[in-house]
């Protein structure tokens, strides 16, 4: 293994735990249980047998252990030492399968031998016992669809919760019961598969974190992993039926050109997409012509008279009237307000509508819960002045590029206080604005140089953490670009550069790489995360 393995990115091909000059994988047994295929992790290594530590375990390791001992799937993680503590070596720690490894070897870990840990955070497993006949055909789409469907209906696919029938967020049928798809893995190749197996035409994009609400009931399929040419989603790879390690807060979504792409216009495509996906998307499903469409004419021309009608502004699930979530009304629905350039000036003129005096903060990230229904203002740039929110610059009611997760608020000083405190705090905020970074702003701690520590995003007035949880390259090349920096090295978890202090404001982060700002990505709200500082993320990004 080089000896720089470590400045690389997990999963590389250098930090495979597989020693490429060995002729055969590393051998592995479960010990100390009621049968072959329950106990205590082993592994053989340079002649010796050693255990592996918890640290970061979790099913999708343990589905490997039982798939390459020929026993099935994990179906429990036993709590420590259910199999008793083992003797000698710790070989692996901080274990991290993606679940298509065919040895445990195979998968990213700190290296044989290197760990912080004790015998008695052994792992176990418990797996299935599916016979070798059955086991030794291996995680293939072939075997998990053979094995799994019972009856025409299993794996049958709808889209929930979308503006129409063609994006939702996917739901699929098994043994007479609907359930979601988790977005560990989820990409465009398989927003593809399902577009086409529901007729929708081909896949605008591909949607994380819950973005078109949290589902219920079962979380069905896991990793999905297809290459695009499948006819339906359970022919995808993935861990199997019901075999997941996720919450619904991960639920996968999907956008869909629709039925007839020929007929739909940038009026409408624009709606939902990445800020660089917008004008591919656009070209792609919009038709030939030069001139809009009659329809658009006559939705345009409808848009604008009813905008004169609307524009009334409420503050829902604050703690009082005068905070919360902004919510607008528009054709006689309420709906949310996207926090991109959401700002200060914005939230002054919310408060003076709604008589709730000076405003003490412009509140992103959904931080007074998620709405629900249309998101029916993005990228809003007030001057102050205004007397409405809806007389602001915006990109057109009804037109973003959001989810709920990104839902405005606002904190305003109150009804009692709106006479000259008003101009005092305007001036104060206007003053001490240049001391402060702004929301969103980035910072790397504890590391060699500026472009290397632990991430730090500044929100709320004071600077915070990110969690480790699905953080990957991705995340960093979002980061190193918004620093300024050269090209994103490594992406590390586990408090790498020590443990922050703070809010952790950021959790489940799935970029794509090419957003502007950490902000931008696919994440859940920031205040219900299940992490502590331990699990602070860090990057390492080259030098200009």
């Amino acid at each position: 293994m080089p000896t720089d393995c470590h400045l690389l990115a997990p999963g590389w091909a250098c930090c495979l735990l597989r020693d490429l000059s060995l002729p055969i994988l590393p051998e592995i047994r479960l010990a100390n249980g009621p049968s072959r295929c329950q106990g205590r992790v082993e592994i053989l290594y340079n002649g010796s047998w050693g255990t592996v530590c918890d640290d970061d375990w979790d099913i999708v390791d343990a589905n490997v252990v039982c798939r390459q001992l020929g026993c099935g799937h994990a179906v429990v993680l036993p709590a420590a030492m259910t199999f008793g503590q083992g003797s000698g070596p710790i070989f692996l720690d901080n274990v991290d399968c993606k679940g298509r490894e065919a040895a445990l070897s195979e998968c990213w870990s700190h290296g044989w031998g290197i760990h912080n840990c004790y015998h008695y955070e052994d792992v176990a497993v418990v797996c299935n016992e599916l016979s070798p006949t059955q086991a030794s055909e291996g995680p293939t789409s072939r075997t998990l669809t053979a094995s799994v469907q019972d009856g025409e209906s299993d794996g049958s696919i709808r889209l929930v919760s979308g503006t129409d029938t063609c994006q939702g967020r996917v739901e699929i049928f098994y043994r007479g019961n609907w359930g979601t798809v988790c977005d560990d893995d989820w990409g465009l190749s398989d927003a593809s598969v399902v577009c086409k197996q529901v007729g929708c035409g081909q896949a605008l994009d591909y949607k994380s974190n819950a973005y078109f609400g949290y589902g219920t009931g079962r979380i069905l399929l896991d990793n999905v992993n297809c290459d695009g040419s499948e006819p339906f989603l359970s022919a995808c790879y993935s861990l199997g039926w019901g075999i997941h390690n996720c919450g619904h807060h991960e639920d996968a979504g999907v956008i869909c050109t629709g039925l007839d792409t020929s007929t739909i216009t940038s009026f409408t495509t624009s709606v939902a997409l990445d800020y660089e996906e917008t004008l591919t998307a656009t070209a792609t499903a919009t038709d030939s012509r030069d001139q809009p469409s009659q329809a658009t004419e006559v939705v345009t021309t409808a848009l604008l008279t009813i905008e004169q009608e609307s524009g009334g502004v409420r503050l829902a699930n604050g703690n009082g009237s005068c905070r919360g979530r902004v919510e607008v009304r528009y054709h006689g629905t309420w709906g949310t307000v996207c926090d991109d350039d959401w700002d200060f000036l914005d939230a002054q003129v919310v408060c003076r509508q709604l008589g709730c005096g000076a405003a003490l903060a412009a509140t992103i990230l959904g931080s007074f819960g998620y709405g629900s229904g249309p998101i029916l203002l993005d990228n809003v740039g007030c001057g102050g002045s205004e007397t409405r929110l809806a007389d602001c610059f915006h990109l057109g009611w009804g037109q973003h590029n959001c989810g709920h997760h990104e839902d405005a608020g606002v904190i305003c000083r109150g009804a009692d206080d709106a006479g000259d405190h008003f101009q005092e705090a305007t001036t104060k905020t206007t003053t001490s604005a240049p001391t402060h970074p702004k929301d969103g702003s980035l910072r790397l701690v504890n590391g060699s140089h500026r472009c290397e520590g632990r991430v730090e995003m500044f929100y709320l007035s004071q600077w915070g953490t990110v969690c480790d949880d699905a953080w990957d390259l991705r995340d960093a090349k979002v980061v190193c670009r918004q620093l300024g920096c050269g090209h994103a090295m490594a992406a590390w978890g586990e408090a790498r550069y020590g443990q922050g202090t703070g809010y952790i404001f950021l959790d489940n982060l799935k970029c794509k790489g090419h957003e502007p700002s950490l902000l931008r990505c696919s994440h859940i709200r920031w205040d219900v995360h299940n992490c502590d500082h331990s699990e602070d993320a860090g990057a390492v990004c080259g030098i200009l």
